[in-house]
């Protein structure tokens, strides 16, 4: 031991210190395939056999492994290099215009989720459709006993906030299931002195608003870093006033590949202060009560719904035997109740606006439009609206993934109850609220 010390001590010195401005963000090695190529059926009789079948370069009992079947490796959107093959393995290939189709779905990308069982409920459904709870321990003095609490994990996005390996299990993405969370999971299984933590439903909201905000964020830096070579893969654009008008009049979003659409007015100044809330994503918990505690007080104020399905019209479909694609509505006052939460959502959609603007003037001709030379201003009807509407595509697809922008907002929905149907909607994806609220109260 004392000469084991000084070494230690040493390589300690020498190490490389760790990168402290990672996020937290965890780099995947390099998948590798194991697909090989399955040697013919054996055949076990001895017609026309000289040897014993052990004998052979891959008989099936000693060398069973070279029989096991793997699958390749998942198709990739855009390649950056062709790779050679070298005969071991095989190479990920790029996805064809159908591949890249389905791929750009947000909807497919949630169902294609891996299944969990939801503790609550007792079925399994993707795990985009359901919140992942994990224990953590809670600091304790000398003497006393330990305990646990049951926190969220993985709502928010691993490059913001890793991932914990702790044994965890899922609930339903619903804040009316949260209350029987308590009686149905089985917390003892986790630890004989795990907890549920009262301010577990608003922490769930907070953190699905915040994934919003950091998938904008995200999006925004992908955008600005690739060059916009094809018109038709605009990810962000403001209607018009006379196109939101046609939206409002007609109750469908005229765009074949809108996913959403966002209706987010610039946050006013306070009554009271006279000072405009300045945008901030991170708050305290104790604020995010607060405003629900509010909000709830004040409800003779109507708001608008959080959301609202309206059908996407194309005019080059004209069968009648496909049923009509939707896309949801979102109101920005009931998606983001807090001020500075608000302000930032509007923030990080004019900057993703700013940076779509910037690469269409890159991408027109020299001649035709300079960089520095501004647009003529629009009036009247021309002008820009409060509607943000978010485009998804093959062609969006090979730019940036604007699938889990999507997919963020339609978690939050359903967070909130409205993606499992009510008197004004219908919902193919889950049955209606009301059915389950009762169904719950009877089994718990």
């Amino acid at each position: 031991m004392p000469r084991l010390l000084p070494r230690l001590l040493k390589i300690l010195q020498d190490a490389s210190e760790p990168n402290t401005l990672s996020n937290g963000y965890t780099r995947y090695k390099k998948r590798v395939s194991m697909k090989n190529t399955i040697p013919g059926t054996p055949t076990f009789t001895s017609e026309g056999r000289t040897h014993s079948i052990l004998l052979d370069d891959a008989n099936p009992i000693t060398e069973g492994h070279l029989y096991n079947r793997h699958k390749s490796l998942p198709p990739r959107v855009r390649l950056v290099k062709p790779l050679q093959d070298t005969g071991a393995h095989d190479h990920p290939r790029e996805m064809t215009d159908e591949e890249c189709e389905w791929w750009s779905s947000p909807y497919l990308r949630m169902l294609a989720s891996p299944l969990r069982e939801c503790q609550i409920t007792r079925k399994k459904l993707p795990c985009d459709f359901l919140i992942r709870l994990a224990p953590v321990r809670l600091p304790a003095s000398q003497g006393v006993c330990e305990q646990q609490i049951l926190v969220t994990d993985g709502i928010e996005h691993p490059k913001f906030k890793p991932r914990r390996s702790t044994p965890a299990c899922y609930i339903v993405c619903w804040k009316d299931a949260v209350p029987y969370a308590t009686s149905r999971i089985p917390l003892r299984k986790f630890s004989q002195n795990l907890i549920v933590q009262p301010l577990l439903s608003a922490r769930i909201g907070y953190q699905l608003r915040l994934r919003v905000l950091q998938e904008l964020e995200l999006l925004t830096k992908r955008l600005a870093a690739g060059p916009l070579d094809d018109p038709a893969a605009t990810v962000l654009r403001r209607l018009t006033r006379s196109e939101w008008n046609v939206v409002r009049q007609t109750n469908s979003i005229p765009h074949k590949d809108a996913v959403a659409l966002m209706v987010v007015p610039p946050v006013n100044q306070n009554p009271e202060t006279k000072e405009k809330p300045q945008p901030s994503a991170q708050m305290a918990i104790a604020d995010v009560v607060q405003i629900d505690t509010n909000s709830s007080a004040t409800s003779s104020r109507r708001l608008p719904p959080l959301s609202i399905l309206h059908p996407v019209t194309d005019d080059d479909l004209g069968s009648s035997l496909l049923p009509d694609a939707q896309a949801p509505l979102y109101h920005g006052l009931s998606l983001f109740p807090a001020r500075p939460q608000r302000a930032a959502l509007h923030k990080a959609l004019c900057k993703l606006l700013d940076v779509e603007r910037r690469a269409r003037s890159r991408a027109l001709p020299a001649s035709g439009f300079s960089e520095n030379e501004k647009s003529p201003r629009a009036r009247g009807d021309a002008k820009g609206s409060h509607a943000f509407l978010l485009c998804s595509n093959q062609h969006t697809a090979k730019r940036a993934d604007v699938v889990p922008l999507a997919i963020a907002l339609w978690r939050l929905r359903m967070w909130e109850g409205q993606a499992y149907g009510s008197t004004v909607e219908t919902s193919h994806w889950e049955v209606d609220a009301g059915w389950r609220s009762s169904w719950a109260e009877k089994m718990y």
